[in-house]
């Protein structure tokens, strides 16, 4: 990309055409409120929030591409008004309840309501009563529910499963004054508010329940179930880590307090992750859970000692975890064992004969640098390697790339990723 240089609240960024304003002030240190807006994820419009002047024309920051020479203003009496109005809004029958929601302290709702000065409440509307429900893990409350879509738009673009979408709200129509009175992006979000909820798509039975709907929720609208009336955010202390499930190692944050006035000992309420720049799955979410119950077998330690120290060669399959590697790895260094894995030794032949063809090896592939066409070989993605399959399903989706999937067995997940993914199901071997 070509790089370009733009003025944004008088100061000169260098940036690369194309990217949007808003990945761009972010990434500068610059502001700009937004409720609706993933990094990783196409834009949605829903909140609005995110408008600026540029070049002396309203546009979105979340959607708007940035220009050579292009003036921006991030923030103006016009622009204020019309976020202040978005806001009111968006707590018109807001439950008041911050106090009691697992949300509150990391709430961007109710950050961005402080941020942006809102003392007032100007809108009404006459609220119906949603009861809330649950899907697997995840407990969804309508009432607290902003329809940023957020949840949509991560699972469509990321885990690629599209099982959530927006549904009829049922409620009564707007007041028709408010249409003429108030700032017109307000009236804009507010209408389509009051029209719409979260549920299940027509795909709703694809859901992997991984959790990364709650996980990018902005509001306490969706929140882990056994996480609910656990803790308060601020009690927990994070410790970054990574994810030891599968190769990608992906990056979390297992969220710990004390487990109680008796028990200094430090517990894990639930794992977190930076979902503008990682997605986790449902193992990667959850499993600690299952972990927790483990006990000390020191018999059983015992004789597995003993076989390796009378041991020469260990052989292993690849669907083992990371930890399991590295305990392998230090038998080899330390005792001299040497290890089998066939299904290493035949990538590595299919990689000679690939050399060979293509002039090139292809060991330095990475998911964080999948390209708009992808041919993957062998790898059941949703379960030997989700975040890879993230990685394609945001090439399929967002980048409008394609992708060719060889396995033996079927998988419907993948095969629904969309339709520039082909599936192609030979028999083994």
């Amino acid at each position: 990309m070509a790089e370009i240089t733009l003025t944004i609240d008088n100061r000169q960024i260098k940036a690369n055409e194309g990217e949007t304003l808003l990945a761009i002030a972010r990434a500068n240190g610059i502001y700009i409120p937004a409720l609706c807006a993933l990094t990783r994820c196409s834009p949605t419009l829903a909140c609005r929030l995110c408008m600026v002047d540029a070049d002396g024309k309203r546009v979105y920051a979340c959607n708007a591409k940035a220009k050579e020479a292009m003036v921006v203003v991030t923030d103006s009496e016009e622009i204020a008004k019309e976020r202040q109005a978005i806001m009111q809004v968006y707590t018109v029958n807001h439950p008041l309840a911050c106090g009691v929601c697992d949300k509150s302290g990391e709430c961007e709702l109710q950050n961005n309501t402080h941020f942006l000065g809102v003392k007032v409440q100007d809108f009404a509307a006459k609220e119906i009563d949603k009861k809330p429900v649950k899907w697997g893990k995840t407990h969804y409350d309508p009432a607290l529910c902003i329809v940023c879509e957020r949840c949509v738009t991560v699972c469509k673009d990321m885990i690629g499963v599209a099982a959530l979408s927006t549904v009829p709200r049922g409620a009564e129509p707007l007041a028709e004054n408010y249409k003429e009175s108030m700032p017109k992006d307000a009236y804009t979000v507010w209408n389509k508010m009051n029209k719409s909820l979260i549920g299940h798509s027509a795909k709703g039975d694809n859901c992997t329940d991984c959790g990364e709907c709650a996980a990018v929720c902005p509001t306490g609208a969706m929140i882990i179930s056994s996480f609910q009336y656990t803790s308060n955010a601020w009690e927990l202390r994070g410790v970054p880590s990574s994810c030891v499930l599968c190769p990608s190692a992906c990056h979390l944050i297992y969220e710990v307090k004390q487990a109680g006035i008796d028990n200094p000992a430090a517990v894990i309420y639930r794992v977190k992750n930076d979902f503008h720049f990682e997605s986790l799955c449902q193992k990667g979410r959850f499993e600690w859970a299952a972990n927790s119950a483990a006990v000390k077998d020191e018999a059983a330690f015992e004789r597995a000692v003993a076989a390796f120290k009378k041991a020469k060669t260990i052989r292993f399959t690849s669907a083992i975890t990371n930890e399991e590697l590295l305990i392998l790895a230090r038998l080899k260094t330390t005792l001299g064992i040497s290890l089998i894995n066939p299904e290493a030794q035949a990538f590595a032949e299919f990689l000679r004969h690939f050399a060979r063809a293509a002039g090139k090896t292809l060991h330095n592939g990475s998911r964080r640098e999948v390209g708009d066409f992808v041919v993957s070989l062998g790898l059941r993605l949703s379960e030997d390697n989700p975040a890879l399959r993230y990685a394609i399903a945001n090439a399929v989706n967002v980048r409008k790339g394609a992708a060719v999937d060889f396995h033996p067995a079927a998988d419907p997940i993948v095969d629904s990723l969309h339709k520039n993914l082909v599936p192609l199901r030979a028999k083994a071997g």
